[in-house]
């Protein structure tokens, strides 16, 4: 009888072991993914950022198998063509690009 009970107890243990394991093992993988982000600098790309940041986001989204995007960073160094306006338009349609001037791309990347 006291083996069937010592027998399991270590069994219960060694599932609770392994599932804990498990759990561990997935948190270390995923705990990083809001660290990651993408840069991209821009200066008068009208003819390709669009191209450029869907195709990046097209790659992402299955090299992460559909579950996240990362930050995606557009950093304009002063177009003068129509280039910011093409980023605002892609700015409404993907919520995790952002548009940023070089200076204030500086200041972030000092803040983090």
């Amino acid at each position: 009888m006291s083996n069937v009970f010592f027998s399991a107890v270590v069994c219960f243990f060694a599932i609770f072991g392994i599932i804990q394991m498990i759990k561990n093992i997935y948190h270390e993988i995923y705990k990083y993914n809001n660290d990651f982000f993408i840069v991209i600098l821009v200066k008068n790309q009208q003819d390709y950022i669009e191209n450029i940041i869907r195709t990046t986001v097209w790659k992402s989204l299955n090299r992460l198998g559909g579950r996240q995007v990362p930050e995606i960073y557009v950093v304009d160094c002063g177009s003068t063509d129509e280039t910011p306006e093409i980023l605002k338009k892609i700015c409404k349609d993907y919520e995790f690009v952002n548009v940023l001037s070089r200076a204030e791309y500086i200041n972030l990347m000092e803040k983090k």
